[in-house]
């Protein structure tokens, strides 16, 4: 396989890592209730997407309020992802590989 592809893979499963820490997170929400400020795991899903949340709130306009930045950072994952399987994609196509 060439480097572009396997970079290309590395760089969509850190992506998919990182949506499901969201979806950890948002179900954490839920179950926990009011206090999953003290649930262990969720401080742990809390932990491992704060810092992509506080990168989207740098890049996104002011009127954007703080509790749905969570949201739009997981869009932009999705966004991410969805760019990173096309140039995959257009990678084998461009060199007839056979990838699966």
């Amino acid at each position: 396989m060439p480097i572009e592809y396997t970079l290309i893979s590395i760089l969509l499963a850190l992506v998919q890592v990182a949506i499901y820490l969201f979806f950890g997170r948002g179900a954490m929400y839920i179950l926990a209730g009011a206090g999953r400020e003290q649930n262990f795991i969720y401080q742990l899903f809390k932990k491992g997407t704060e810092p992509l949340v506080k990168a989207t709130r740098v890049i996104t306009p002011k009127f954007v309020v703080d509790r749905h930045v969570p949201f739009a950072t997981l869009a932009l994952l999705v966004l991410a992802g969805l760019l990173l399987i096309q140039g995959r994609r257009a990678i084998c196509l461009a060199q007839q590989l056979v990838c699966g």
